[in-house]
């Protein structure tokens, strides 16, 4: 489900920030290359940190600091990376999926099994806390 992610790994990887508008809805699952459940859960994390903005690079959800930096992205079924800079802990993951985004990304399990889920969502928006907290510094 997903592939190489060249367009997406390039977006996240790139230079300039570049406001966004706007939270994109989500498209047709035809046109998805992330599950709608991690799309949702993606969403449901991001929206509680602060007025971030989505865009949809290769059928993927990118969330975005409202003044442009990318802070997290999803795809397939079942990995997540943000722009952290933090340890993973217990949403630690094999999935090396975007490796070499660079030191400030991690992969995160957005499942977490070992964990219950309400402290599966708490981490995660930690994660997506900091990743907006960093990118209100940078700008």
């Amino acid at each position: 489900m997903t592939g190489t992610l060249t367009e997406l790994r390039e977006w996240l990887t790139r230079d300039v920030d570049e406001p966004i508008a706007a939270w994109a809805p989500t498209p047709p699952v035809e046109a998805l290359r992330c599950h709608p459940d991690l799309v949702a859960r993606l969403a449901e994390v991001a929206r509680s940190v602060g007025p971030v903005r989505r865009v949809f690079v290769e059928g993927c959800p990118v969330i975005h600091h409202p003044r442009g930096r990318a802070i997290a992205a999803a795809s397939g079924t079942g990995w997540l990376t943000v722009r952290s800079a933090r340890p993973a802990g217990a949403l630690a993951t094999d999935a090396e999926v975007l490796a070499g985004l660079g030191p400030d990304w991690v992969m995160l399990d957005p499942w977490a099994a070992d964990v219950a889920l309400s402290r599966t969502i708490d981490l995660l928006r930690a994660h997506v806390a900091s990743a907006y907290d960093r990118a209100e510094r940078a700008a």
